[in-house]
């Protein structure tokens, strides 16, 4: 029994003699961050390339006057009523089968 202590004791104090050592709550330096790290040409590097200039030439742009502002503003209005109408409506739909079961529950014998 005792020399199955000793064994393991020994095997214990071999492992932790030959073990590296962790680095696992030291922080790294930049020095030695920038050393291990080297520029690589890799086959991902394709994503790395610049997008051609696109051509905007051909596009006009000006100016609304306020007129047109105005009419902007109309339309934007309309489709915001709109929506807010339509959301109201959905969500009064959804609520139906909530509504229904507070009639039953106040309102059953």
């Amino acid at each position: 029994m005792m020399a199955t202590r000793n064994l393991l004791a020994l095997v214990a104090v071999l492992c932790a003699m030959l073990a590296p050592p962790s680095n696992a709550f030291v922080v790294n330096s930049a020095v030695s961050n920038k050393a291990r790290t080297a520029p690589s040409s890799t086959a991902a590097f394709v994503f790395g390339k610049k997008a051609p200039k696109e051509d905007l030439s051909s596009i006009e742009t000006r100016d609304m006057t306020r007129e047109e502002m105005i009419e902007l503003n109309k339309q934007n209005e309309e489709i915001m009523n709109m929506e807010l109408s339509m959301m109201t409506g959905f969500s009064l739909v959804i609520s139906l089968p909530i509504l229904y079961l507070c009639w039953v529950a106040f309102f059953s014998e």
